[in-house]
């Protein structure tokens, strides 16, 4: 059965408010400002079994969260700085509020899933932190790092098999890290471990308890407004130079902080020093190799600007329980995916009859080699997406250049995935090429409007494009269900 996931939430929000929604590693994100409203959400998962559900909105229309984590034993941890929220459970007729500065924990077994409502005309903030059952959590959560710890202690008393609903007042220092997951965009390894260190001090601060042993937070920010921004920045540079030596003293020649400043400052906001901070977005850099690309252990060592072999696989296995060669056939065990999308210009005098060819071959052909994936055609150029295995994709991607109905294929992206964005193979037209073609069993239509009417030539709005139509048809995909 489909579990409806904090990304596939969002994704049926912004279809529904007609919002920008884009999907990629780090998550997804809504922004919309018209009849329905304004403001900004998004999704992201900080680890399997763990995600984070936050908007920031004034709508003028109710907003439903439907089915929220369906067909899944979980956790909800509800905090709402702002406005009011309704929450039901789908078999319940009972409907309770959420109020501002409120904390809800609510326990879903899998036959009653959670319904958020936000009512018209409100402006609305709040974060809703997702953990599943056991049999969800990666092994990233297995290791007894300080915040399985937490999660176990928060778990013990709540049981599977049972709804569960505690309402309580959120704490000064809780909404602080509230807020800052709301604020914190999800680009950027530096904004990712902003993410991870608030989700864990949100947590922790609500309901740790003395025999937890979890770390008394500071809250008062030790900085200045402008020496804020100088660590933000640090942290950017420090993202973006992983293969380098990076000492504490060129991070003070490029800041113009003196080195007391800077400690406090990584402190404070990650809950780490500086040392520190570098090393675990070294690992975290290296977790995105691993899931993402075929680059040796090797290769990935020198990358994220660590000398030793040995010394990355203590680190890596100290945070994510796995040494990295374990992690990774861990991760693509259960459904490796390679994942190549391009783009090329069709010849001219293309027609619905060689778009139907074009179909039915990549059908037949593709689903004996294992590939589903999704073509598009938009403005006389085809969009392709190929999922499964790399040999046969890489194969096929060589075939497709000879192919005389396109040329100039670009190659948008290629890395591996785990599991799959389309089960089966799709194509999709877009209204303004065909404008008398009607949805059918061969083709789905996109509406013109759904997308943005840009420069497709250029590779950055490529990608957009393509992550509008494929977000519209994943959303199709689930109504049609």
């Amino acid at each position: 059965m489909k579990i409806f996931y904090a990304i596939d939430s969002l994704r049926r929000v912004s279809k529904g408010i007609d919002g920008d929604f884009i999907e990629n590693i780090s998550g997804g994100f809504l922004t919309f400002k018209n009849k329905y409203g304004k403001g900004n959400a998004k999704a992201f998962k900080l680890f399997t079994g763990l995600e984070v559900l936050s908007f920031n909105i004034l709508d003028s229309e109710t907003i439903v969260l439907e089915d929220l984590y369906k067909n899944c034993n979980c956790l909800h941890f509800i905090f709402c700085t702002e406005g009011f929220l309704t929450h039901y459970l789908n078999k319940a007729v009972e409907k309770q509020n959420i109020h501002r500065l409120q904390n809800v924990v609510i326990g879903n077994n899998k036959n009653n899933a959670s319904t958020i409502v936000i009512p018209a005309n409100t402006k609305v903030k709040f974060t809703i932190i997702t953990v599943m059952e056991v049999s969800h959590l990666s092994n990233d959560l297995k290791n007894g790092s300080q915040l399985s710890n937490l999660l176990s202690n928060i778990m013990s008393n709540v049981s599977s098999r049972e709804n569960y609903t505690y309402f309580g007042e959120i704490s000064s220092k809780t909404a602080t890290f509230v807020d800052t997951i709301i604020n914190t965009n999800l680009s950027g390894l530096s904004n990712r471990l902003i993410n991870e260190a608030s989700v864990y001090r949100a947590l922790a601060s609500q309901y740790s308890s003395p025999g937890n042993n979890i770390k008394k937070v500071e809250n008062k920010n030790p900085l200045s407004k402008k020496d804020t921004l100088q660590i933000i920045e640090l942290s950017d540079y420090i993202s973006q130079n992983l293969h380098e030596t990076i000492p504490l003293k060129k991070l003070t020649l490029i800041s113009g902080l003196n080195h007391k400043k800077i400690q406090k400052g990584f402190q404070y906001f990650f809950g780490e020093t500086m040392n520190k901070f570098i090393t675990n977005l070294r690992v975290l850099k290296a977790k995105e190799y691993l899931e993402e690309t075929d680059f040796s252990i090797s290769e990935i060592v020198y990358k994220v600007g660590l000398n030793s072999r040995s010394y990355f696989s203590k680190i890596f296995k100290e945070k994510y329980g796995l040494i990295p060669k374990e992690y990774k056939k861990y991760h693509h065990l259960s459904n490796p995916t390679f994942q190549l999308s391009y783009y090329s210009e069709a010849v001219e005098g293309i027609t619905k009859k060689d778009l139907t060819a074009v179909l039915e071959a990549s059908k037949r052909n593709n689903k004996l080699q294992g590939i589903s994936g999704c073509l598009i055609y938009y403005k006389a150029s085809f969009y392709q997406i190929l999922e499964g295995p790399k040999t046969e994709i890489l194969n096929l991607i060589e075939i497709i250049k000879t192919d005389k109905r396109n040329k100039n294929v670009n190659v948008i992206f290629e890395g591996v995935k785990s599991g799959r964005t389309f089960g089966e193979w799709n194509m999709a037209l877009i209204q303004d090429d065909f404008n008398t073609i009607e949805s059918n069993d061969d083709f789905d239509v996109i509406p013109i409007e759904f997308l943005p009417m840009t420069d497709i030539k250029n590779l950055l709005v490529n990608k957009y494009l393509w992550e509008k139509a494929r977000n519209y048809l994943i959303i199709n995909q689930e109504v049609d269900k």
